[in-house]
């Protein structure tokens, strides 16, 4: 189960809603300020995040924007007492899961809660997974980068060599080394790693 957390500066939601959370199985960590949230969670993990929009200080759409800005897995639904049509799209443009009304409805919240749990699991594995790949790319030799880029324009060990003006053995030791610090059996694998490198 993914961390809880709920940021809302009125206590009395904050313990009704924990309430109900807990009734469900969940175990939320509360804050009354975006400030008090960001100084304490960790952006660069998974999780879900409840916030209220209307809140003194940083928002909840700020909130949302600052969360987004450091590219977090985290998923966020957005709550609020007072929701207007033009609120809800700007919260789901910037990137929340849903906008829902207080008092929270508990069906809903709850089917929102594990596809959120979903969305914000899979989001820290790319995420871990394309660390790993930044990792992997920065034990390649320039050399072997070069003979990478031809490899996945599907280029032949020959024509490689011709282009690089070396022997063809060489470029087949160079694609090998390749492969190996890549962890990968094929230009396939090969392409879907570097796929997930880009933004």
């Amino acid at each position: 189960m993914s961390r809880l957390y709920l940021v809302d500066d009125d206590q009395d939601v904050l313990d009704s809603l924990n309430w109900m959370l807990e009734g469900m199985g969940y175990k939320p960590e509360t804050f009354l300020s975006a400030d008090s949230f960001l100084a304490k969670v960790d952006l660069k993990q998974a999780g879900v995040a409840i916030l209220d929009i209307q809140m003194p200080g940083i928002d909840g759409l700020e909130l949302l924007r600052r969360i987004h800005q450091q590219e977090s897995p985290l998923s966020v639904i957005m709550l609020t007492g007072h929701g207007t049509i033009s609120m809800a799209v700007q919260a789901i443009q910037e990137g929340a899961m849903d906008f829902l009304e207080k008092p929270a409805d508990g069906d809903k919240l709850l089917s929102l809660l594990k596809k959120a749990s979903e969305t914000t699991e899979d989001a820290f594995k790319r995420q871990q997974l394309k660390l790993s790949i930044i990792q992997r790319l920065a034990l390649l030799t320039p050399r072997e980068q070069e003979v990478m880029t031809y490899v996945l324009a599907g280029k032949l060990n020959k024509i490689i060599a011709a282009e690089l003006n070396v022997a063809q053995r060489t470029v087949e030791l160079h694609r090998q080394k390749v492969m190996q610090k890549m962890q990968v059996n094929n230009v396939a694998e090969l392409a879907y790693l570097m796929a997930i490198t880009k933004p």
